[in-house]
């Protein structure tokens, strides 16, 4: 249990929380986002004057486009949870906020990849004490999951990256990289040592080349196709889901195998993206049970606008500006402590939190450290407001985004396990009073794929639902020994 940090009115500030100005600092909180719902975006679809020189039916044509475009908008948000406005109140959402008006990207979306950009370019010295030995670098691995081209998955994180270029472009060039393929490969962008010097890999000076600068730790993984990296972990021998658990924790990545690397230091942060129908085919009950995907921060994503406006390029500039001052200042940091009110929120935070816990479904497994990420994102938030002390407005924006995330995964979880109850359901129901064994639900549904362990799943989870009843069928051959087929039979088949 961290220790509380004397109470003093300087750190407890508002909602910018800003303890110094300067030049080129944003201390004027953005508007809302708003009801994208109702909007296509600038121009006529926000209500504004007709354009001049447009004759009466042009003007009309364009309510018609904007009308059209709101409505794609609003169909492609509708599945979406409500986000909380107090995940914005935060300075990296009053930066996702000033730009949203430039994107098609979701708000939320270019918040959640500014959070893990932001998280991995501090370093690995910030960071947060619980208890003995659990110490939580400020990582955050934000998954943006929507829908092929309406999702605008990509649209958002390179809004949120072209800004952190213009703040840094090194670290945009040199510390953002893509390609997580083996536990190995991961292994070697964080060794100190040369490596093997004898493979193609290896440069004229006969050393393997370093993906990152020389001394710097810090990588940021940009895996925008995340169904390719969850089928390469699923290979034979691949220890990637492994090493990116040791990852989530920092620190020593060094293998010990053949090839055996040291990686004494690492700083991993993860930005992925996937579709719901990608994540739900991909992913089975025994992987959210390994534990590799409660390290990620689940965020449905999707189209926020049609026609957003060029951006301005003296507001970018000012962001930029902003954002770098405040990463430089925040990196210094090492431990990060609460304020009194803050650990009082953060005590809440975690029965909140844990509350969620207990059940052995999917959801369940997909959010189990939602309490860990929640106070990594509010010590972030500290840094970046130039403290060392966590505070309750700082406590309140995590939760808000944690909160998202958990509807989240109970929205993209949770309806894929639904569609999958509904259609084992009608399978058993369209066999009638005869019903399915097993072997049947294993052949002619599920086509012998995917686990037994999911298969039985969907079945138990339809029996305690009362949707079937299992019972056993007697042998062909009329003799009462030996094995009998079990039987699931549709409720009033």
């Amino acid at each position: 249990m961290p220790t509380a940090a004397p109470d003093t009115s300087a750190l407890d500030h508002g909602r910018t929380a800003v303890v110094a100005g300067g030049q080129g600092d944003v201390t004027t909180p953005g508007a809302a986002p708003g009801d994208y719902s109702t909007t296509a975006g600038t121009g006529r679809g926000n209500g504004s004057a007709p354009p001049s020189g447009f004759s009466v039916v042009e003007v009309a044509e364009l309510d018609r486009l904007h009308a059209a475009a709101a409505d794609q908008v609003a169909r492609a948000r509708q599945w979406l949870p409500v986000v909380d406005p107090a995940a914005f109140a935060c300075y990296l959402g009053n930066l996702a906020q000033r730009i949203d008006p430039h994107t098609e990207g979701d708000p939320v979306g270019v918040l959640a990849t500014l959070v893990g950009a932001a998280g991995v370019h501090l370093g690995p010295n910030p960071h947060v004490q619980l208890g003995f030995g659990e110490r939580h670098p400020l990582l955050i691995w934000p998954i943006l999951i929507g829908a092929t081209g309406i999702g605008r998955k990509g649209t958002a994180t390179n809004a949120a990256l072209a800004l952190f270029g213009a703040a840094d472009p090194y670290f945009r060039a040199e510390n953002v990289h893509s390609g997580l393929s083996s536990g190995e490969g991961l292994a070697a962008a964080f060794a100190t040592d040369d490596g093997d010097t004898t493979g193609e890999a290896a440069g004229k000076s006969g050393k393997s080349p370093r993906l990152l600068p020389e001394g710097d730790c810090r990588l940021l993984a940009l895996e925008t196709e995340w169904a390719s990296v969850m089928a390469r972990m699923k290979r034979e021998g691949n220890t990637l889901g492994a090493l990116l658990r040791q990852a989530w924790e920092g620190g020593n990545l060094s293998t010990l195998n053949v090839q055996a690397r040291m990686a004494a230091r690492s700083h991993l942060g993860i930005v992925a993206h996937i579709t719901p129908k990608e994540f739900s085919a991909k992913v089975s009950a025994a992987d959210l049970a390994g534990g590799t995907y409660n390290r990620f921060l689940p965020v449905a994503v999707a189209q926020s606008k049609h026609f957003p406006t060029d951006p301005d390029p003296a507001l970018m500039e000012e962001l930029a500006a902003s954002l770098s001052a405040r990463l430089t200042r925040a990196g210094g940091f090492d431990a990060l402590g609460f304020t009194p009110a803050a650990h009082v929120a953060w005590q809440r935070l975690q029965v909140e939190f844990n509350g969620h816990l207990g059940a052995d479904g999917p959801v369940e497994e997909f959010i189990s450290r939602a309490a860990a990420n929640c106070v990594r994102i509010a010590a972030l938030y500290a840094a970046l407001d130039r403290t060392d002390h966590i505070t309750p407005d700082h406590m309140t924006a995590a939760a808000a985004l944690v909160r998202y995330s958990i509807d989240s995964a109970r929205a993209i979880v949770g309806n894929a396990t639904n569609s999958k109850l509904n259609a084992l359901a009608k399978f058993i129901a369209d066999a009638g009073p005869i019903g399915r064994t097993k072997k049947e639900i294993t052949t002619d549904h599920f086509k012998n794929k995917g686990s037994a362990d999911d298969r039985d799943a969907l079945l138990a989870q339809l029996a305690n639902d009362g949707r079937v009843i299992v019972t056993q069928r007697p042998r062909a051959d009329g003799r009462t020994s030996g094995r009998t087929a079990e039987v699931y039979l549709a409720v009033n088949a």
